[in-house]
């Protein structure tokens, strides 16, 4: 847990670091009397961090193919905590709608 705490806060730091970077090569590039860096080139090493944190993050995610999980609630102001409990389904029908049950025959005459 620790582990996955450092790794958030050093994704979190991540924008303040190369603002940091940029900071100092543009100044060093005005003191030299060069153009600083295009905006473009920033935002691209921006997207390219953001992507690869977020597969790293999907890498790192806890999951097993045949548990799930049910999500932490509250219920008459009390807060349930979330469990892994063994899936009943095939996992590859998570999101798919289930089928309507048949409604039970009526009793009363047409």
């Amino acid at each position: 847990m620790a582990g996955r705490l450092l790794f958030e806060l050093f994704i979190f730091s991540l924008p303040f670091l190369v603002f940091g970077i940029y900071l100092l090569a543009t100044r060093s590039a005005v003191d030299a009397g060069r153009r600083k860096w295009p905006v473009q080139m920033l935002f691209a090493i921006g997207l390219a961090l953001a992507t690869i944190a977020w597969f790293v993050m999907i890498a790192l995610e806890p999951r097993d193919r045949g548990m799930c999980i049910e999500p932490e609630r509250v219920e008459n102001s009390v807060v349930i905590p979330a469990r892994s409990y063994p899936c009943e389904h095939r996992p590859q029908d998570v999101g798919l709608p289930r089928p309507r049950p048949e409604a039970p025959p009526s009793d009363a005459p047409n």
